[in-house]
């Protein structure tokens, strides 16, 4: 069925003219219903005004019955957010109701024990609890446990705060190196996970890549050429609150909140001011949205800890690990143009293992304004830029929480592009 403008529209209009809710998150736990949509070209960009998670979609194009693209939306939703669609004359389908307890249930069938018996063989690294997703008191085991295990050498630091969550947690942050205690003239390389506090497999990824760092660190010329020549940080969790919350409620995994516990995407809250405002609907100034880009930019703890930490080093390019869409994200954010051609040559090399499909946000999904990429290519003042770049790790079979069996890997298909990127970092970076 095609939709008319008119009804997207009016229900744009609703949305934004709702109440507000209170910006702080609720401790009573919401519902998400998986709803598919289905919309033409024409009303593609008005379906992009409601301030839905677009970007956690499985976004796919088809070509309809009368030869027109079509978009195909699958997108996790509140029950007030259902309830709004309900009362408008929109067509959609509600193919999973209460998402938490599908990825729950589903996975029952699945032990964790068998997922670790067929691991890739030379890691040590362990599933978590949450389904194979750590908790986490058992990320912070499995960092302490590497830290313990090669201390000696002197290739990791424990780990360091670098600022306090909304709730007052710490944001960790771990360096691997030849030298890793000490400041080295190194280009300096960063993967972050977690500023979606629903998305485990991003950080079980980032923190699978330090496990094979580390144990293939005297075998592997390749590892041990990166590790002595740059400066790899790692912040596994952007979103502690977050990931709290979801943890507390559904300790079995499952758990969909997005948010942090101030109530705002962090990755839309990022600058500069002018991209955090720039006039297109990527992201929501309604707090009850989930893609809620908050008061101001760096409004938020999290994202100010990141922006203050990065700001004191000379990182020169990121991948910063969301799920899910198979997909890798490159600038710029906020409308369809490559921040650098170098942002394709990479982007090539780096999906030919993973067969990611590669773009700017718009070009794949939908316009996005202060996200991470963004600022961390063209806020950095006299530091330079920073080739900054999302992927989004999983299918749609995958979703928030993967089967206990998809965890390794998905981690597994993004090591290429985790080590191509560290290589990179000599190449770009600093040419402002």
């Amino acid at each position: 069925m095609t939709f008319k403008k008119t009804n997207f529209l009016l229900m744009a209009f609703l949305f934004l003219t709702t109440v507000m809710v209170s910006q702080a998150i609720s401790e009573e736990v919401e519902k998400y219903h998986l709803v598919e949509f289905n919309v033409d070209e024409n009303n593609f960009m008005a379906l992009q005004t409601l301030g839905l998670p677009l970007d956690c979609s499985g976004h796919a194009i088809t070509e309809g019955h009368r030869g027109e693209v079509e978009h195909n939306f699958q997108v996790a939703l509140t029950e007030r957010e259902l309830a709004m669609l309900k009362g408008q004359r929109m067509e959609f389908e509600v193919i999973q109701e209460d998402m938490a307890a599908f990825y729950e249930n589903r996975a029952k069938d699945e032990s964790i024990a068998d997922a670790e018996a067929n691991k890739p063989r030379g890691t040590e690294m362990k599933l978590g609890s949450m389904k194979g997703v750590y908790k986490m008191e058992e990320m912070h085991a499995a960092i302490d446990g590497l830290f313990n295990k090669y201390k000696s050498k002197g290739i990791i630091t424990k780990k360091a705060s670098i600022g306090k969550s909304f709730q007052g947690r710490d944001i960790f942050m771990i360096k691997i190196s030849d030298n890793a205690s000490t400041s080295e003239s190194e280009p300096a390389v960063l993967y972050t996970a977690l500023h979606h506090a629903r998305e485990g497999a991003g950080m079980m990824t980032v923190v699978y890549f330090m496990h094979y760092l580390l144990e293939n660190y005297d075998t592997d010329a390749r590892v041990k050429n990166i590790v002595d020549n740059r400066e790899l940080y790692f912040v596994p969790m952007v979103n502690p609150d977050g990931f709290a919350y979801n943890q507390k409620n559904y300790p079995n995994g499952g758990g969909m909140q997005r948010k942090n516990m101030n109530g705002v995407d962090l990755n839309r809250n990022y600058g500069p001011q002018e991209y955090w405002d720039y006039p297109n609907s990527g992201s929501s100034t309604s707090p009850w949205s989930q893609t809620y880009r908050g008061k101001s930019a760096f409004s938020e703890p999290e994202t100010r800890a990141l922006r203050d930490f990065i700001m004191g080093k000379q990182i020169r390019t990121a991948l910063n690990y969301h799920t899910y869409s198979d997909l890798l994200i490159y600038p710029l954010g906020i409308r369809n143009q490559i921040a650098h051609s170098m942002f394709k040559t990479m982007a090539v090399q780096m999906t030919k293992e993973n067969n990611y499909r590669y773009g700017t946000a718009e070009g794949l999904l939908y316009a996005v304004r202060g996200c991470s990429d963004d600022w961390f290519y063209k806020a950095m003042g006299t530091k330079g830029n920073i080739f900054a770049m999302t992927p989004e790790v999983g299918d749609r079979g995958d979703g928030f929480w993967p089967r206990p069996s998809r965890i390794f890997p998905l981690a597994q298909e993004n090591v290429e592009a985790n080590l191509l990127l560290a290589e990179y970092a000599s190449k770009v970076g600093g040419d402002k």
